[in-house]
């Protein structure tokens, strides 16, 4: 009986330490045709790559594979889902970006 209960509290603890791995994430790539400002950090024209974590709201930026920045964002509902993945701006400022089929978009500080 004890060896049945250490084997279901292994089992579970093994669980417990993979679950980040099963967290879902949004991506999307992005051609940046000007300097644009995602809150403190400048991203110069090209192409970028944004990673969305829901749990954190943390996003990266990635160009050429590499790092740029990681910026914290604010999770909202949206009122339905997004048709299209799109990256809303004013003034060369990025405010939200939506994924496609999620009701969810991430936002940023003005």
């Amino acid at each position: 009986m004890r060896l049945r209960v250490s084997i279901l509290l292994v089992l579970a603890c093994l669980l417990g330490m993979s679950a980040p791995v099963w967290a879902e994430s949004f991506a999307t790539k992005m051609q940046l045709g000007h300097i644009t400002k995602l809150e403190n950090v400048k991203l110069k024209p090209g192409q970028y790559r944004f990673l969305a974590n829901p749990s954190t709201g943390q996003v990266k930026v990635e160009r050429h594979y590499k790092l740029v920045a990681k910026v914290k964002g604010q999770w909202v509902k949206l009122k339905k889902k997004s048709q299209y993945t799109e990256i809303l701006m004013t003034n060369h400022n990025i405010q939200e970006i939506r994924f496609a089929g999620k009701n969810k978009a991430v936002k940023f500080a003005a």
